[in-house]
């Protein structure tokens, strides 16, 4: 069985389902309210670890309670924790989700003790028995340490910036991501690093000078594509019921990794990660990924043989 370390975020996630934003001063009536765990690395752990990959996590909490919840969620999915920095002092990190009835979300996000994870506490004993690294932070510094690791170690690679990484710039970015094996993004940090009106323009810059592996754009509802070595692949999403978009994102990277550590065609990874992304759009919470026998079971019914 393959294997990943997932180095990022871990937070506790608050959910609130909202028809509309308050004002300044106002106030609304949320219509459901749910909790669960959360942050990019943490749902990616999760999500991978159901899709038959092993996962180790590589994070920090704070010493709360709400720090020992979430490593006891992580836990009792099967994801190895034993690499998880516990910092006295610190408050765990906590996001609010505002979850509009179409499934679209807005957040409001307390780092915490996820700020106190350093490249010092990246070492190559955690990483030593895992095949992947992946890094779902838009930090530089823990980016370049994971790099410089896994290229040594002979790991393939991935990181998820995000929005944070997006905003620094294409300069910064460039150098971050150079030689990482997969690169993903959604459109909007496509053109939001690119500074382009569209994606398709943000993609036309991506590629030159983004010098990575494969690049990977979600287009939510639109489904995904992947350039390598000058080949664009394009796949169609899937249209189910959007319930809650949180942790999308966190699950496609997982479900086009585990296809990827399992030696599928690039059209296949697409394939299968916007099927499992779709999946979890169609549940409330980040961490309401499919397992793999789901996927498979989804895809076959709709006529595909992989």
């Amino acid at each position: 069985m393959p294997s990943v370390a997932s180095i990022g975020n871990l937070n506790y996630d608050i959910y609130l389902k909202t028809p509309e934003l308050p004002g300044l001063d106002q106030s609304v009536e949320a219509l459901e309210l749910y909790t669960g765990g959360g942050g990019s690395a943490a749902n990616f752990a999760v999500a991978i670890t159901r899709l038959g990959v092993r996962a180790k996590f590589i994070g920090a909490v704070g010493d709360d309670f709400l720090g020992d919840i979430a490593l006891r969620d992580l836990a009792s999915e099967g994801v190895d924790v034993s690499s998880v920095k516990k910092i006295k002092g610190m408050r765990s990190g906590v996001v609010v989700v505002l979850v509009h009835p179409d499934g679209g979300k807005r957040m409001i996000a307390y780092r915490g003790a996820n700020m106190g994870l350093s490249p010092d506490d990246i070492g190559g004993e955690a990483l030593a028995e895992v095949d992947h690294v992946h890094v779902a932070s838009g930090r530089v510094e823990i980016i370049l340490r994971a790099k410089e690791l896994a290229k040594e170690m002979g790991k393939s690679i991935s990181v998820d910036g995000g929005t944070a990484l997006a905003k620094k710039g294409l300069e910064v970015a460039s150098k971050a991501l150079a030689g990482v094996d997969v690169v993903f993004m959604n459109q909007a940090e496509a053109r939001l690093l690119a500074e382009a009106k569209d994606h398709r323009e943000a993609l036309d810059v991506i590629a030159k000078r983004i010098e990575a592996k494969e690049i990977v754009v979600t287009l939510g509802d639109k489904g995904a594509l992947a350039i390598s070595g000058g080949e664009f692949i394009y796949v169609d999403a899937f249209r189910l019921q959007p319930v809650d978009t949180t942790g999308a994102g966190d699950t496609f990277a997982a479900a086009y990794i585990s296809a990827r550590l399992r030696g599928r065609s690039l059209y296949e990874r697409l394939l299968f990660a916007n099927a499992a992304a779709s999946l979890k759009v169609s549940r409330p919470g980040a961490r309401s990924s499919p397992k793999y026998e789901e996927v498979i079971y989804f895809l076959r019914s709709l006529g595909y043989k992989i």
